[in-house]
């Protein structure tokens, strides 16, 4: 009788583990648009940081507010992410940052700055790969988002 009792005690215990690994694993999975989020806000930071270190002129003030509000709009994104906000005011953020985004990137191209400025283009490589992640995170999110809804109404 003793062994069936160790048995069973061995048993739960594994149960036990198993339910606890499991509860760990689903509580620590990581948001792909939350880690997304928070490399853009950090890479945009750092972007309008060296735009700004660059100096004034006409052509770098058009610039430096792009970057800024860019860097600005990463951080409202970043924040809706954190918070938990409703799908509805991420995709407002998220929009908000690819409207940014791209004038920035137009502005870079259409000046030439880029070009002129090695260091300014590989920070803004840095920038673009970072708004790549959050576009591919934000499209999985607005998927599964969507295929959840369809799931409801279903029912």
């Amino acid at each position: 009788m003793k062994r069936l009792t160790s048995k069973v005690q061995w048993r739960n215990a594994l149960v036990i583990g198993v339910v606890l690994l499991a509860a760990a694993c689903a509580t620590t999975r990581v948001d792909p648009l939350r880690a997304s989020s928070q490399r853009l806000e950090d890479r945009t930071g750092d972007f309008y940081s060296q735009i700004r270190y660059e100096g004034d002129n006409s052509r770098r003030d058009r610039i430096s507010r792009d970057a800024q509000a860019l860097s600005e709009s990463a951080r409202g994104l970043n924040l809706a992410v954190e918070r938990r906000a409703s799908s509805d005011q991420v995709a407002i953020e998220y929009d908000r940052v690819a409207k940014n985004y791209h004038r920035l990137q137009d502005d870079l191209a259409d000046e030439g700055y880029a070009d002129q400025n090695r260091r300014v283009l590989e920070e803004f490589d840095r920038v673009t790969t970072a708004y790549r992640d959050v576009e591919a995170a934000f499209a999985q999110r607005h998927a599964r988002n969507e295929a959840v809804g369809r799931e409801r109404y279903r029912d």
